[in-house]
């Protein structure tokens, strides 16, 4: 197993456990964690004496999110500057984008289809890049105190995968937490059927690693026809198509005002800054 900068890779017997490790930025998503993630998930493939992966994070959340700093910085250095001749422009950012989401679309949809069954162990902050990761998984189990949501759609941006919420939850409820970008908690999430179960805090790790277990008594040549052909009643729904469709949306949504004015904000005052402004109108209903 190579040496990684920003995931732990823990082998116990048929388990393999990956784990966020940025716990000071409360695991967000950055293009580092996410290529280790995937290559990572190659070497434990072969195989299998690993029949299972669990995915978990260090720290106080399992993932807050995108590392935004990160995202918006590669915003403002691809947006062309304003007034510039339509001629020397090259390739619209409108089209940048979208083959930057579609290539995160295909790191979901790998995690998706990956052979082994991959168990996600949910604690703190599951927002954002968070649902999708767990979207893409097979199971999820959370702590009763965890959180989910995704509130950068009230002003800059949806997930290409949704968390493939429509599927799990239901159109009319995905709708109601991406129209309003609320969080809700790990009881209302397994009540939806968006996890399996909510566990307490305390016993998460043990429940989750006693199942991890249970699952590998079962010889991975099985697990993966059965995973497959879960899945399968998903891509005949028409999954694929809406992950990709899903990327060509965003990519739209980062056209609007909206997106333009986060990302002024974030260049002059900072991310944080940018993120008070989105949430200003919800905090003021809320009161």
């Amino acid at each position: 197993m190579p040496e990684f900068k920003e995931i732990k890779v823990e082998i116990d017997g048929p388990v393999a456990t990956i784990s966020f490790n940025r716990p000071e930025r409360l695991n967000a998503l950055n293009e580092t964690m996410h290529v280790e993630l995937l290559d990572a998930l190659a070497e434990l493939d072969p195989g299998d004496a690993v029949r299972v992966i669990r995915l978990k994070g260090e720290g106080r959340s399992f993932c807050a999110g995108g590392d935004m700093g990160q995202i918006y910085d590669k915003y403002l250095e691809e947006s062309p500057p304003k007034g510039a001749n339509a001629a020397d422009l090259g390739e619209a950012q409108l089209w940048r984008d979208r083959v930057w989401l579609r290539t995160l679309a295909d790191r979901h949809l790998h995690l998706w289809s990956y052979r082994k069954p991959v168990v996600a162990q949910v604690h703190g902050y599951c927002l954002g890049a968070g649902i999708e990761l767990i979207g893409s998984c097979d199971l999820i189990f959370s702590a009763e105190s965890a959180r989910f949501g995704h509130p950068p759609s009230r002003a800059h941006g949806i997930p290409v995968t949704i968390g493939q919420w429509p599927l799990k939850i239901g159109s009319i409820k995905a709708k109601e937490l991406l129209f309003t970008g609320d969080m809700i908690g790990a009881a209302e999430a397994e009540r939806l059927g968006m996890i399996n179960a909510a566990v307490s805090d305390d016993a998460l790790d043990a429940h989750v690693m006693a199942t991890c277990r249970k699952i590998a008594n079962v010889p991975l040549d099985a697990l993966t026809t059965v995973k497959h052909l879960v899945n399968r009643w998903d891509e005949i729904g028409g999954l694929r198509t809406a992950v990709y469709a899903g990327a060509d949306y965003n990519a739209m949504y980062h056209t609007t005002p909206a997106f333009d004015r986060f990302i002024e904000i974030a260049a002059k005052d900072g991310v944080n800054a940018a993120i008070a402004w989105r949430d200003a109108p919800f905090k003021q209903a809320e009161s």
